[in-house]
């Protein structure tokens, strides 16, 4: 067993940085869209977190389907 999945090591590794480089990413969208859309005077912020929630809907989506698709 050990033989059959030393061939693989590279490709898990490259999976799980990818995997967790892309969960790295989701709260910096987060961040950056309520910096953009919260910067005026009057702060009303009830559209950066529909925003925030749809691009999250989005990304989990995604990441469910590379992982059911593999």
């Amino acid at each position: 067993m050990e033989d059959g999945l030393g061939g693989l090591k590279h490709m898990l590794t490259t999976v799980f940085l990818s995997g967790f480089a892309g969960f790295m990413v989701i709260p910096v969208m987060t961040d950056v869209t309520v910096a953009a859309v919260c910067s005026g005077p009057e702060d009303s912020c009830s559209l950066a977190v529909y925003l925030t929630g749809f691009q999250q809907v989005v990304l989990s989506l995604y990441y469910t389907s590379l992982t059911l698709s593999s």
